[in-house]
């Protein structure tokens, strides 16, 4: 444990802070001496006084620093300091702020400051038209103060001065009217913004837009968490009773798509942006399955028949290459085995044949990599080939399309409704575009699941690769997860000539089953295969807590693979870790959501221009900043859904009535099973494993893609 730190300060310098997210390096004086802070205030200035409560850590390169996990800002208690918080005033000077504390007195001053601002300052020689920018210089001031007083008990400090910019003469009114407004404008949860509420008013359910912003929050967590584009009438009425303690009135609802904040389709409630999406999402699809192609892609000439040497394809893959050149829009899904990127080769073939331009293109780096190698053209991830930013406006779109005849998108499944939609806006009127994927793999990270409902909606021209070619189908991994897609439970004993490459060890006890699992991973996978056992190897997990969720796994794993690894950033993180980005996408450095890092070094001093982390990606050295590094988590265990673009070659999957069984579903378990190339060894028991395989998840993700086709064909 680390000892704690509850003293007054004075703060000094800031060496480092960021205003986004409010992180900052800061130099103070307590009693005891000097000392470094490190936290979330960047709205803490030189010479303010402060209450700190955190904790100590040690740093490997900058010693002693403080945690901070609270920050509370106190008035001024000597000369020195009064005179440094009044010289923050536009207009006022040392001089002036003399002038200031002799008149009043130094007790005083403030107080007599707030009654009649204006006035004050014009008694210390400033003429009337700078005394009134002093007077609004000195509300903003105090504004911002009470901003922090009411925020930082929250961990909110940070968003005292954006909330000021978007509220300049009202921001206090707002937070202790009104604090769930913050849920709208900040992406502050309302869990956040109730105890709020209720540390200044005795009533919240009398604060006006409560059970609004309980309704618009609920949908929003929806599309956040299980991916649902939108909720039945009676889920959204419940998840916002779960919030408020009540269940609210249904008209609640009916106001707010009044107001233009949500949208009502028949029995559903959406937010109005992501109707809008999921609305041009259709309209899109369905425009260009009604013009014909243009282009080299139109001239009618067929794909050879199979047989024809280094292209010779099945009767479905044939198909899929006719679709692909005759439709501007098709679809082609399969599962593991069943030819899907020989196929996306031969489309290219054919089209560059024709002298057409071809584009490939993946979700993330990871499968535009994989894409590249398998099929020997070079492949590009979406935002790099739309020079998308998502914040900022991507710099290809209807005005500027991307310049291709044919697009093809592998591992189409992990694109959400956002990704999807901002791509086919690119693209051009005479282009084709191929959808590849396996639509029985997890949902992606997000709102929506625009290529599974594309294949179930009947309406786009789609291609089932079904056949397992024969060196696939003498893998265990490939029959198992054919198995798993049919709600089957997988088989572990292999059959005369299949490839043992699927295995289910079972423990009863939580505690055994971690012992495996380190032991798996630290020694007998790695000696048997010949593999590294932090690169080559990934563990799965449902769930974050519990003797086998993914946090302890991390832990033990972490002990038994970088036990000497130097400590970090407070400790948190070692040099040699292996880590996983979380919560967070750093385009312009190609690093997403769910991209496995390792940690290789330390660079420079905090707060000074080069501190950085140094960490590597499939050999590709990066430089990050301190403040970026709080999206790095461990990544020697991660959940499926943060594992989805992993391909390596073995997986160790949890499947274990004590490691969140219930959250263990078929299609979950049918991605991890697939991670792998060499083996998969499944630690738990057979019941979790059948369980799982008998479970679907999809209908616990609400989207009406599908229907809106159906309905506007």
């Amino acid at each position: 444990m680390s000892d704690p730190f509850d003293r007054e300060v004075t703060i000094h310098r800031q060496r480092f802070a960021n205003a986004d997210n409010g992180f900052a390096v800061l130099d103070a004086e307590s009693e005891g001496g000097p000392v470094v802070l490190v936290g979330p205030l960047s709205h803490l200035e030189s010479g303010e006084r402060v209450h700190i409560t955190g904790v100590w850590v040690t740093d490997r390169r900058y010693g002693e620093q403080v945690k901070v996990t609270r920050a509370d800002p106190l008035p001024p208690d000597d000369r020195p300091a009064l005179i440094s918080y009044l010289r923050r005033i536009r207009n006022i000077g040392e001089a002036r702020a003399q002038r200031l504390i002799e008149r009043y007195g130094a007790e005083h001053v403030l107080e007599e400051i707030d009654s009649e601002p204006a006035a004050a300052f014009r008694r210390v020689g400033l003429n009337p038209f700078r005394a009134q920018e002093a007077a609004a210089s000195w509300n903003e001031l105090r504004t911002t103060r009470r901003l922090h007083m009411l925020l930082a008990p929250h961990g909110l400090a940070y968003l005292a001065r954006r909330i000021s910019d978007q509220y300049p003469s009202t921001a206090h009114r707002v937070i202790t009217e009104n604090p769930y407004e913050l849920t709208r404008v900040f992406g502050v949860g309302f869990r956040v913004a109730d105890r709020i509420a209720r540390a200044g008013s005795t009533s919240v359910e009398s604060i006006p837009g409560r059970v609004s912003a309980a309704l618009v929050y609920a949908l929003s967590e929806a599309e956040g968490r299980s991916g649902s584009t939108c909720l039945p009438v009676g889920q959204l009425l419940a998840a916002a009773r779960d919030l408020l303690g009540e269940l609210p009135d249904e008209a609640q609802i009916e106001t707010l798509v009044e107001d233009g904040l949500l949208v009502r389709d028949g029995d559903y409630i959406y937010r109005l942006p992501t109707w809008e999406l999921e609305r041009e999402l259709a309209e899109r699809v369905l425009a260009m399955l009604g013009e014909g192609g243009g282009g080299p892609l139109a001239d009618g000439a067929e794909p050879p028949a199979a047989g024809s040497g280094e292209l010779e394809l099945t009767a479905e893959q044939q198909a899929a290459v006719r679709a692909a050149l005759r439709f501007r829009l098709s679809v082609i899904t399969g599962g593991p085995g069943t030819g899907k990127t020989a196929t996306i080769r031969a489309i290219a073939a054919h089209a560059h044949a024709r002298r057409a331009g071809v584009l490939l293109v993946a979700p993330t780096g990871r499968a535009a990599r994989r894409m590249t190698e398998s099929s020997g053209v070079e492949a590009r991830t979406i935002h790099s080939a739309l020079g998308w930013i998502p914040g900022e406006a991507p710099e290809r779109d209807e005005d500027a399309p991307l310049a291709c005849d044919l697009l093809i998108v592998d591992e189409s499944s992990m694109a959400n409704l956002e990704l999807m939609v901002t791509l086919l806006r690119a693209v051009a009127e005479q282009t084709h575009v191929v959808l590849v994927g396996d639509c029985d793999q997890l949902a992606p990270v997000g709102a929506g699941k625009p290529f599974a409902d594309l294949v179930g909606s009947d309406v786009v021209p789609t291609t089932r690769l079904s056949h397992i070619f024969r060196q696939a189908a003498g893998s265990m991994i490939v029959q198992g997860a054919h198995a798993i897609r049919r709600g089957e439970t997988p088989e572990f004993r292999p059959e005369e000539g299949m490839r043992q490459d699927l295995f289910l060890m079972e423990r009863a006890r939580a505690r055994d089953a971690l012992e495996l699992i380190v032991e798996l991973v630290g020694e007998r996978l790695p000696n048997h295969y010949g593999i590294d056992p932090v690169s080559d190897i990934q563990v799965f997990a449902p769930v974050y807590r519990g003797e086998l969720g993914i946090d302890a796994l991390n832990s033990a794993l972490r002990e038994a693979l970088n036990p000497h690894g130097i400590p970090v950033g407070g400790g948190r993180l070692r040099i040699g870790d292996k880590l996983i980005m979380t919560g967070r996408n750093l385009h312009e450095k190609g690093l997403m959501n769910g991209t496995v890092l390792y940690l290789e070094d330390e660079l420079g001093a905090p707060g000074g221009d080069e501190a950085a982390l140094l960490l590597r990606s499939d050999e590709q050295l990066f430089r990050m900043a301190p403040e970026e590094a709080e999206s790095l988590h461990l990544g020697y265990a991660c959940s499926v859904h943060r594992g989805q673009g992993i391909e390596l070659p073995v997986a160790v999957i949890v499947a274990h009535e004590q490691a969140g069984a219930f959250f263990l579903r078929r299609e979950m378990l049918y991605t991890a099973v697939t991670r792998a190339k060499l083996a998969t060894v499944i630690v738990g028991s057979r019941a979790v494993v059948a369980r799982a395989a008998r479970t679907p998840d999809t209908d616990r993700r609400h989207s009406r893609l599908g229907e809106l086709l159906s309905v506007r064909r």
